[in-house]
């Protein structure tokens, strides 16, 4: 069987990534553009009895596939069940991907506040800050012999950095490669602590596994960016910016910093928002007035600029921003399978052009549910046509480097990219009918390019020196080679 080109680009680009991970990490967005790797494409998989993606993609996070705290360490102190943590990253191996892990769901014994509105049934402890963060008591486990705060976590962070990691600190090599402090602490459902809570977590979490693996990535909690304005029940702001920016003020007695800032770009608040807004404009969608909200605080490219920002005022001046999970919520707020592909197209495009080091789709499985989230894929009908949109935009940036970052003109947005073997591409698409993939434009192209191709895989010649352009994003090229 013959290996393609671009798949062997892939697997070169994907070993190049993992073994400059560490350094990648503080790496500036777009000061000095670069190849976009295999690992910017990220997934989210909810079951290990879901068949593997056909589409390619390079890195999956541990989250919602029973890897939490409370599935690793539920039963009590120090007793570890590791048998699904270890299928899945077998499985992540099996397929050449990479794996992030988030911290999250405090387990019962473990939590301060027993009975929390938190849980799948809004009745359990697990977004409680642990009992023990600031006691200091002598630890068990791993840490046996040291007096310490935060010990339950401190012991779990440890006990987890033993089992994945091999070789001698701080050079272990870990078959998980990134960690983030905690899922969405902004949101009551995922945290009721406070924001100096979370920072002494994130720094105890840092510490350990930048001891353990100086190479490995850390990250800031994973921040859910769907709306603004709202307050938590403890006080604090439930709006992305400012819960980032107080959490960061707090953090500054610790000065360890994550190598990354994460975010969760949903469009919009994720429920109730029918139809989602795409990622760059609220025409067309159920968003109040169709215009910025509370419930749709901003664009996709207006939340990297408030994270960025944030960051640079804050102590992360310069360091990376991954997208840990995003998408356009829950089917039922997107139904329509064209303007599903098209957003997924755009919704990955835009992050690349912008400079995030990393997007991860949520998620691949439960395309059949309206109610489940984003879902490329069910078990009726495979591959939908957004998740053949995933691998096309895989297909087309993997290898490719941004010259121009995306912009609007009017209704119309283009992407200026260099391809391998000096050829050049535009990527444009067409935003008055964001829902209507049948509604075109007439867009003329002009030189160098020949050939066009469309989210469904199809090329064809270029010709008459215009083309039909709508939501859904085109690829055009300089010549006529083809990828197989």
């Amino acid at each position: 069987m013959k290996i393609s080109s671009i798949a062997m680009l892939a697997v070169i680009l994907l070993l190049s990534s993992s073994a400059e991970i560490g350094r990648a990490a503080n790496a500036g967005p777009l000061n000095a553009p670069s190849p976009i790797q295999p690992t910017f494409f990220g997934m989210h998989i909810n079951r290990l009895t879901t068949p593997w993606p056909q589409v390619p993609f390079g890195s999956l996070r541990m989250l919602g596939n029973l890897t939490t705290w409370l599935h690793l360490e539920g039963e009590d102190r120090n007793r570890y069940d590791w048998r699904m943590l270890d299928r899945w990253l077998d499985a992540a191996r099996a397929h050449n991907v990479d794996v992030m892990y988030t911290f999250s769901r405090t387990p019962p014994w473990a939590a301060r506040n027993a009975h929390s509105n938190c849980g799948p049934n809004r009745g359990e402890a697990d977004c409680s800050p642990p009992q023990d963060l600031a006691v200091s008591a002598p630890c068990q486990g791993p840490l046996q012999g040291i007096t310490t705060t935060d010990c339950f976590f401190k012991e779990f962070v440890s006990s987890l950095m033993n089992h994945v990691c091999n070789g001698k600190a701080p050079n272990k090599s870990c078959r998980i490669v990134a960690f983030s402090c905690w899922n969405e602490p902004n949101l009551d459902g995922f945290w009721i602590g406070n924001y100096e809570e979370s920072a002494r977590m994130c720094s105890d979490m840092v510490r350990i596994v930048k001891e353990q693996c100086k190479d490995c990535v850390t990250l800031t909690p994973d921040i859910s960016a769907a709306t603004s304005g709202d307050t938590k029940d403890n006080g604090d702001s439930r709006s992305y910016d400012e819960w980032f920016r107080n959490f960061l003020i707090a953090y500054r007695q610790y000065g360890n910093y994550p190598d990354a800032g994460a975010f969760h770009p949903y469009a919009a608040r994720t429920h109730g928002i029918v139809p989602a807004p795409f990622p760059e404009t609220f025409v067309g969608s159920g968003c109040p007035h169709e215009s910025r909200s509370p419930a749709c605080p901003d664009t996709l490219l207006g939340k990297i600029d408030t994270m960025r920002s944030l960051m640079n005022q804050n102590g992360m001046a310069g360091k990376a921003l991954w997208s840990t999970e995003g998408g356009w919520g829950t089917n039922g707020e997107m139904p329509d399978p064209d303007a599903q592909a098209a957003y997924v197209a755009r919704w990955l495009i835009l992050q690349a052009s912008a400079g995030v080091q990393r997007a991860y789709w949520y998620m691949w499985d439960m395309g059949k549910s309206p109610q489940a989230w984003g879902g490329l894929w069910d078990p009726s009908n495979g591959t939908s046509k957004a998740g053949v949109a995933y691998g096309q935009i895989y297909n087309w940036l993997v290898g490719a480097t941004f010259t121009k970052p995306c912009s609007g003109d009017h209704d119309v947005w283009t992407c200026e990219l260099a391809l391998p073997r000096g050829r050049q591409a535009r990527i444009v698409w067409n935003t008055s009918h964001s829902y209507d993939t049948r509604s075109t434009s007439k867009y003329t192209v002009g030189s160098p390019f020949t050939h066009i191709r469309d989210l469904d895989g199809n090329q064809s010649a270029l010709s008459g020196g215009s083309v039909a352009i709508g939501s859904k994003p085109v690829l055009l090229e300089s010549d006529s080679t083809v990828r197989k």
